[in-house]
């Protein structure tokens, strides 16, 4: 199972990158696809780090 959670956060991100591309290019009017790009993977790897940080706030919480 632990090797299987590697893959999972990479589908995560991937899907959150997708997302927030997809968001922006609908919201903003940006001519350069590689900037929006790159704008979408930083956002995606903080929201995911968010994400992690708050399930494990929350679980530890739980366990105390």
């Amino acid at each position: 199972m632990t090797k299987l959670y590697p893959l999972i956060d990479s589908v995560i991100r991937i899907m959150l990158t997708i997302v927030f591309f997809y968001i922006f290019k609908h919201f903003m009017n940006v001519q350069n696809d590689l900037l929006l790009a790159f704008v979408s993977v930083l956002c995606g790897f903080v929201a995911f780090r968010g994400l992690v940080f708050l399930f494990n706030k929350l679980t530890a919480k739980k366990q105390e």
